[in-house]
């Protein structure tokens, strides 16, 4: 459990440096005149598995209701993200979601890691 406990510590706050990077690469897509391609790979490759793994370590690790739910409702902001950029998104206002769905994701995201950083101390398994 003392263990489960750490890794999700550990995906958490890899999960917040993987957000900084999609951002970097959506960036680099939109305003640096690179390909918007490479902010879609990321996003697929690394911040749809980031939250499954986090889940699954916080239902292992026992870590409580509340971070358990949090760690489901982060799956689903992430899930739900590429389908407010989808290009046949119609009206096509709704596509700024995708943007505020972001925001919600680096919050909950940074709530969770520090969340279970604060867990791991209270009960000693963290170092």
């Amino acid at each position: 459990m003392a263990v489960a406990r750490r890794v999700f510590v550990v995906l958490a706050w890899a999960f917040l440096v993987a957000v900084a990077v999609q951002f970097f690469l959506a960036g680099l897509g939109v305003l640096g005149g690179e390909s918007i391609e490479a902010h879609r790979e990321w996003g697929f490759a690394t911040l749809h598995l980031l939250p499954i793994l986090m889940l699954m370590a916080a239902v292992v690790g026992r870590m409580g209701r509340v971070v358990i739910g949090a760690s489901f409702g982060l799956f689903l902001l992430v899930f739900l993200q590429p389908l407010f950029a989808a290009p046949d998104l119609d009206p096509r206002w709704l596509r700024s979601f995708h943007v505020l769905n972001a925001l919600l994701i680096v919050a909950l995201g940074y709530y969770l890691a520090r969340r279970g950083s604060e867990a791991t101390r209270i009960t000693g398994v963290a170092g």
